[in-house]
């Protein structure tokens, strides 16, 4: 349940938590900040609440807190700042009940600006730790390495060192003395030290405890996997003095990928691979999202897709999609009118599936597709086929893809949003295809194309092309998709995107770039594609191998 109270003390008695109900109960203080608290605040309710520990309710009403209300809840997290206003003060009743509050066992938790508000409440200021302070400076948002220091504490335990694209803060105003947690490396060519900045830390105070999380500036910073894990694993620990949520497999220190480990999961709409209990690949199919799709994948226990970001939600991870088949959406959900996503005009049913496991943990699916209108008869019919190669040691594989579609409509017409030259045409036209969509956690993007050029460069053909990126962990991870030299188009033109701000890293092989294609009842057309994963870095001379390898081994079938 999640509750945003616009004044506080009204919709308190609307707010009665189930009794069986185990999760610890969280106010969210909000309202007013110098940072997009709009849309921090529910992207951080979000988090808290998809994590299945935390009930959730907001207030933009912080000064209308009292000890009586608060008891309600476990710990208070504020995203509040009265910024510009330094001298703002809460009425002394809210003052004095927050205060009481984690006196008497109350957990307080804050991020980024929160402890840049109540300059003249010297009670808070010494509370909270750092503030941004005269001296305090801060460099451009780039990738900086988050150390954790404290390997001992609940809250880090387990952890290992991460990376994060956020805003650094260079001589944090120091009230007391801390307990840091983590901390960063201050870069002088970004406005650092060359010291060691704290980033997080924790405090007590009376019978109660507080966590502060000095990163997090924006949406970006607050997707990162290691500021989410921060965030949970600090506002448990603050509510209960005990930390139960896991440190996820990415920023574990755990044992690394061993053969033996391995083994098939498998539900009504998923298969997958595992590694000590971790999902290495999973299948997904018959979803309410429609499409079947690959999405955790997994190198090395490192996330590379990203399902439905909040950009564009028909985003699957690893999936196949065509645009416009004779003038419908088949790749878009119909949100119009304020429909729920998952109504499609245009459908992509699997009809049929079977999978066929072999004893080196490799993988055989076999897909009966059809395409058609929502309710309306069938338009292409497809055979696919999807192999998945037996991971090596360091946890590297391919995925295979052959795609064969036949028409049963008299004609039918695969299209794409046009390209800027054409009617209707828009910056981002072109795509349609197998696609990748990378996962938040990675950043800086570099890229191999088969001609030995090392520019994204949107629209152009190639054979096959890399797209590399670094991990959570700093580690580089790619991947390289190979296309077969009968596919329609050949070589296909590239639809990539590199926007390091959301992210908005996406790359795909597009055979209808250029234009449409139309077929006839009973024509067909074949597809096939080799999806290879790297989990170092990787040269042209590798690359040109395993693309010669690839068309090697596709002879065989």
């Amino acid at each position: 349940m999640l509750l945003f109270c616009t004044v506080f003390f009204q919709c308190m008695p609307n707010f009665q938590p189930d009794e069986d109900d185990n999760r610890l109960k969280l106010l969210i203080l909000s309202g007013k900040n110098n940072h997009e608290w709009q849309k921090t605040t529910p992207l951080l309710a979000k988090i808290y609440e998809e994590s299945g520990n935390f009930e959730i309710e907001i207030s933009d009403k912080p000064d209308t807190l009292s000890y009586e209300n608060l008891t309600h809840y476990n710990a208070v997290v504020s995203n509040f700042t009265a910024w510009p206003e330094h001298d703002y003060r809460m009425p002394k009743p809210a003052e004095d009940g927050l205060m009481r509050f984690i006196e008497e066992g109350g957990g307080f938790v804050l991020f980024h600006a929160a402890s840049a508000t109540f300059y003249d409440w010297p009670e808070y200021q010494q509370m909270v730790g750092t503030t941004w302070g005269d001296s305090t400076t801060h460099g451009k948002i780039i990738a900086h390495k988050i150390v954790i220091k404290d390997q001992d504490h609940p809250i880090t335990k387990g952890m290992s060192d991460f990376w994060i694209t956020d805003e650094l803060w260079v001589s944090a105003g120091v009230n007391s003395a801390l307990n840091v947690l983590a901390e960063s490396l201050s870069d002088p060519s970004n406005g650092g030290r060359g010291v060691m900045e704290p980033v997080v830390h924790w405090k007590e105070k009376g019978e109660g405890r507080i966590f502060h999380n000095i990163l997090g500036h924006n949406e970006r910073a607050i997707k990162n996997t290691g500021w989410k894990t921060l965030m949970l694993r600090g506002t448990a620990w603050a509510a209960t003095g005990e930390v139960t949520i896991p440190v996820p497999a990415s920023l574990s220190d755990e044992k690394p990928i061993e053969p033996k480990d391995y083994s098939w999961g498998e539900t009504d709409t998923t298969f997958a691979l595992m590694n000590n209990g971790n999902i290495v690949w999973q299948y997904n199919y018959n979803t309410i999202k429609g499409k079947p799709f690959f999405h955790p994948v997994n190198i090395n226990k490192s996330t590379i897709t990203w399902l439905s970001p909040e950009d564009h939600p028909w985003h699957l991870g690893i999936w196949h999609s065509w645009k416009f088949i004779n003038g419908v959406n088949y790749w878009e959900y119909d949100q119009s009118e304020g429909v729920a996503p998952f109504n499609f005009l245009g459908v992509t049913e699997v009809r049929n599936i079977r999978f066929e496991k072999a004893a080196d943990y490799s993988c055989d699916i076999y897909l009966d597709l059809s395409y058609h209108e929502k309710n309306g008869p069938d338009l292409i019919k497809e055979k696919r086929v999807v192999h998945i190669s037996a991971p090596d040691k360091k946890g590297q594989f391919f995925i295979d893809y052959i795609f064969d579609l036949t028409a049963l409509a008299d004609s039918v017409e695969l299209n794409r949003t046009p390209l800027p030259h054409e009617k209707n045409g828009k910056n981002h036209g072109g795509y349609a295809g197998l696609s990748v969509r990378f996962n938040q956690d990675l950043f800086d993007p570099t890229y191999i194309n088969s001609d030995g050029s090392l520019e994204m460069n949107h629209g152009k053909p190639y054979p096959w092309r890399y797209y590399g990126l670094r991990n959570i962990k700093g580690t580089k991870v790619g991947t390289a998709i190979f296309t077969n030299n009968h596919n329609l188009n050949y070589p296909e033109p590239w639809f990539m995107t590199d926007d390091e701000d959301h992210p908005f890293y996406y790359f795909s092989p597009a055979p209808i770039f250029n234009g449409p294609h139309l077929m006839q009842k009973g024509e067909a057309v074949n597809f096939k594609y080799r999806l290879q994963l790297y989990s170092d870095k990787v040269e042209k001379q590798m690359l040109d191998a395993d693309y010669e390898q690839y068309l090697e081994e596709d002879k065989k079938f």
